[in-house]
Order: structure tokens, then C-alpha cells, then sequence
């Protein structure tokens, strides 16, 4: 599986949350060119459309219009050497409408998962990584948590590189791996909250940028606010090549702009090998 892709997430009463996803992926198209996919909630019902091909493709006015509410969650997902498998597009939701889950990141050691969920009677033969993750915080709140607490449990299971945007039908959910191998912003839109991969998508919507989700924290954000939650100590190791190839110049990482940064690397390396 592709590690490279972006995530993008948006919570707020009276917003448009489908359209302004669509426009938050729409900037963040780099990180990922197979599939797309967007799922949407108004409280009552998780509505979800995804489909192989760019964000341009995938979206059309009418399945815009058809993805009501005022929270969503949307992937773009990476191509890989193995082609485009519209089964594995994300994000990765279920009939039931109980949670939807996008994923950013690579999880290369998925036993613990695996054992677990078979231990309470789920098959995970042809899942990857982002199913097996939803699937253990999908029994979770079949047991009757809620949506933190369902994370709470699962993150010990999740090992690797993840960043996630995790829904249910009136929260949404950003955790990141103690690590922050790959990046993720929180931003305001409105009285609302936006979510992304990138700063880029952020000031795409017209949001402002309040800071990175902490490596090891999850924010989780209902009508009743935002709480944020330490799920293990941060140890900051974010991967060298969001700066040097990765992202978008103009996204901010680290509080660095990605631009700066890149020159700074240029003049350095002039510096220590003058030509």
C-alpha cells in the first residue's frame, strides 16, 4: 500500500461539508491520483461516494448535491505499482453507517490486528491495513463506546505510520501516530473545524491555520466542542521527504513553510559542497 496520500476533514453547522472537502482534495490532488472518496453525515445518516480516477472525475454536481450534511471526511489515495483496486479506495466505510475511516500512512506490522479481531470471529483475509483499523474500532462501538473510547482501545493494536480522520454520524475524530510520520493540521473555518493532511487545503477553503495535531494526540470534535486527548507521548519523527518532495511548497510543516525550508536545504548543501 501507498503512504502518500491525503486526508481532509471538515465539521461545522451550516457548511456546505461535501463541497468544501471536494475543494480541500482538489488541493491536496498531489499527495494521490488512483481513487477519491468523500463520506458525509448530517447527524442521522453516513453518506459515502468513492471512485478510481482524480478528484475532478470522481465528483460530479449531482453526487455533490447528493452528499448532504454538515461533516465530512475525504481521501485521496496514492497510486501504487499495483494498480488501482477499487476495493481498497477509501474511505473505508461499511453498510451499516456506524463509522467511516481515512487514512494517511503505512502500518508494514498488522499481526496484532489480525489476531485480535480473529479472536473475537471477524475474517480480515484481503483486508489491508486502513479495513483492519476500522474494523477494530467498528467493534469497539458495537460494544456500546463512543467514538474516543473506541480509539482509546484500538490505538495499542495500530502499529506504524497513520494518520487518521475517523466518523461517526456526529463526531469526527484526527489521531496521529506517536511518531507524526506524516503530517496533519487542524484549522477554523466559520465556527467550524477543518482538518488536512496540509496547511495548503486549509487556506484552499478559506480557513485559518490554528496548528499540527500533536504526534500521539487525538482531537475529536461534536456539537459540543472540541476536546483533545494524549494517547501516548509524542516523539516527533516526521519524514524527511513531506519536505523535500511530499508536499506542496506553500503548505506550512513543523511551522516551516515547505518553500523556505527547501531553499534553506539548497543553500546548505551549496555550502558544504561549493561548486
Amino acid at each position: 500500500m501507498g503512504e502518500k496520500c491525503g486526508i481532509f476533514g471538515i465539521f461545522g453547522k451550516g457548511l456546505e461539508a461535501a463541497r468544501l472537502t471536494y475543494f480541500g482534495l482538489y488541493a491536496l490532488q498531489h499527495r494521490g491520483q488512483e481513487s477519491s472518496g468523500i463520506s458525509v453525515s448530517n447527524s442521522h445518516q453516513i453518506t459515502t461516494h468513492k471512485n478510481r480516477g482524480l478528484v475532478t472525475q470522481v465528483y460530479t454536481e449531482r453526487v455533490l448535491k447528493k452528499l448532504k450534511g454538515y461533516m465530512a471526511i475525504g481521501h485521496n489515495r496514492y497510486s501504487t505499482s499495483g494498480g488501482s483496486i477499487l476495493r481498497h479506495s477509501q474511505p473505508v466505510a461499511a453498510k451499516d453507517d456506524v463509522v467511516s475511516l481515512c487514512h494517511n500512512g503505512n502500518l508494514p506490522q498488522t499481526q496484532k490486528l489480525s489476531q485480535f479481531l480473529s479472536s473475537k470471529g471477524f475474517s480480515t483475509s484481503g483486508k489491508n491495513d486502513s479495513e483492519l483499523m476500522q474494523l477494530v474500532i467498528r467493534y469497539f462501538l458495537s460494544l456500546g463506546l463512543s467514538l474516543e473510547k473506541a480509539i482509546i482501545k484500538s490505538f495499542p493494536l495500530f502499529t506504524g505510520a497513520f494518520c487518521l480522520l475517523v466518523m461517526t454520524k456526529d463526531k469526527i475524530a484526527a489521531v496521529r501516530d506517536s511518531c507524526g510520520i506524516r503530517p496533519l493540521s487542524i484549522g477554523v473555518l466559520d465556527g467550524g473545524y477543518v482538518f488536512s493532511s496540509e496547511t495548503c487545503a486549509i487556506d484552499t477553503v478559506n480557513g485559518r491555520y490554528l496548528r499540527d495535531i500533536k504526534p500521539g494526540e487525538m482531537i475529536v470534535v461534536s456539537i459540543r466542542g472540541l476536546k483533545s486527548y494524549s494517547l501516548e507521548k509524542p516523539n516527533q519523527k516526521l519524514d524527511i521527504f513531506e519536505f523535500v518532495y511530499f508536499s506542496r511548497p506553500d503548505s506550512l510543516l513543523l511551522g516551516k513553510r515547505v518553500y523556505e525550508m527547501r531553499k534553506n536545504l539548497g543553500k546548505a548543501l551549496a555550502k558544504e559542497y561549493p561548486i
